[in-house]
């Protein structure tokens, strides 16, 4: 897909239940159709490449690793692969794993491992899952499912299929060219290299000589090594490298962004509004940093904060560096309750674009969050919105109701969830199951032309209502 960036994967499972057999699987299968043919090193993260298109292995997060990766605001999976072993069946760890990636929001693609041994029972394990769950496509369910047996490469190709058509259904741009941000997924000390720390680049470009900041401090990339062991001049997106020139090891989670030697302070300071804006262009949750007196507090303002607001650090003590650089990169405002906030931190603050909003009174910060949840959802759900059409006529055809609409703004697609609004009132939703112009179907209609529209289930609307496509 043009200017889409590779998917980056995650195995997840119970111990033994063919993680590391499966990775070792898609390495080597890959490597063997490599024109260099050349051995794949272990940094914690390869690519490979199937069907002429990348794909990015995470192979060394366990279950804490990937909670803390989330917990720093470090989103680096895209979909989760989780395995689970058909002689053994859902297990203790498996329930754990599907409770981290349901509350990521991750893709899930379920790969039963170990089909080759003898007297297994798929059925069994596909009850287990949806027990636990996850409702696998053969039962009726969202999640694909693929039978692999590792060892003697069956399933690996129907696997990395399966993983690029759910990454065709949600791709997410390759932004090579916008602020860099790259997030640690392994990291050593090497007694002739010095710390190691293997990131991949979520958005931007890593380059060797580059100034890079993390938690604060400034470091030079001294070099950049791939997933073969060449030095490579850069990485974009989705690329896995080792990065040379820390002088210390990182924590798994870290952010790695670019030092802007030249921020100037904004003459416009950001607002929240600002923030919602960017929140909905990222298609991502409204996060905020807390940071409070005393614990008591703290606790007062997590109890009461409403559901929609995601806290991403919580800490008790005056505003610090380290919280300026992690709302840089998380895109969420520091709500300071009865702290300081010395002078050099709200300059910074100011460089880097983030919002610092002090308050003396927990229930003031409480409003304001309820007013920013209540804001944020109404964006969302007008960001979502993808074509509106006025309905003009009322019409039957061999019995069905048909809406005559004029499309004022965007499309309207066959398929396509729609909601009718008579004003403000929303009365009810359906989907779109005929579009006709001069008794042709068609499987768009543009802003400008009318059609005749066929709603599933026939929904009770009048002349003058809209129907609103949301997707």
């Amino acid at each position: 897909m043009e200017n889409t960036r590779p998917p980056i994967i995650t195995i997840m499972g119970h111990v033994d239940h063919g993680k590391t057999t499966l990775l070792d699987a898609i390495r080597k299968t890959n490597v063997a159709a490599r024109e260099h043919g050349g051995i794949t090193q272990h940094i914690g993260a390869y690519q490979i490449t199937h069907n002429s298109s990348l794909i990015t292995f995470i192979d060394t997060p366990g279950h804490a690793a990937f909670e803390k990766m989330r917990s720093r605001g470090a989103d680096a999976a895209d979909i989760v692969v989780l395995t689970v072993a058909a002689n053994d069946g859902v297990k203790p760890q498996t329930v754990e794993a599907i409770k981290h990636i349901k509350n990521a929001n991750k893709p899930i693609i379920v790969a039963i491992t170990k089909t080759d041994l003898p007297n297994i029972n798929l059925d069994k394990v596909k009850k287990e899952l949806q027990t636990a769950g996850v409702i696998v496509e053969q039962y009726g369910g969202e999640v694909p499912l693929v039978e692999v047996a590792a060892p003697k490469g069956k399933g690996i190709d129907e696997l990395l299929e399966v993983i690029q058509l759910v990454w065709q259904l949600n791709p997410a741009p390759s932004l090579a060219n916008e602020p860099l941000k790259a997030i640690v997924v392994e990291s050593f000390m090497d007694k002739n290299r010095g710390p190691v720390v293997t990131v991949i680049v979520k958005k931007g470009t890593l380059s060797v000589g580059q100034k890079i900041s993390v938690d604060g401090d400034i470091f030079p990339v001294r070099a950049l090594i791939d997933d073969n062991g060449k030095n490579v001049r850069e990485a974009h997106p989705s690329k896995p490298v080792e990065v040379l020139g820390f002088k210390k090891v990182l924590e798994v989670g870290s952010i790695v962004t670019e030092k802007n030697l030249t921020a100037q302070v904004s003459n416009n300071p950001i607002t929240y509004a600002d923030i919602i804006a960017k929140a909905q262009a990222a298609k991502d949750k409204f996060k905020v940093i807390i940071k409070a007196d005393v614990v008591g507090s703290q606790e007062a303002i997590l109890g009461g904060l409403p559901e929609k607001i995601l806290v991403i650090s919580a800490d008790v003590g005056e505003v610090t560096q380290k919280d300026i650089s992690f709302a840089k990169v998380a895109n969420a405002p520091v709500l300071a309750f009865n702290v300081k906030v010395p002078s050099t931190i709200k300059q910074q603050a100011e460089r880097e674009g983030v919002l610092i909003r002090e308050y003396k009174i927990i229930y003031e910060l409480l409003a304001d969050m309820e007013d920013i949840a209540i804001g944020f959802e109404q964006a969302k759900q007008e960001q979502k919105i993808t074509g509106k059409a006025k309905i003009i006529a009322k019409f039957t055809i061999e019995g069905k109701n048909i809406a005559g609409a004029k499309v004022t703004s965007g499309k309207l697609k066959v398929a396509s969830q729609v909601i009718l609004k008579r004003g403000e009132s929303i009365l009810g939703e359906a989907k779109i199951e005929t579009l006709k112009k001069f008794k042709k179907d068609f499987e768009q209609v543009s802003a400008g032309q009318e059609c005749g529209v066929g709603l599933n289930p026939e929904l009770d609307f009048q002349e003058g209502d809209e129907i609103q496509s949301l997707n």
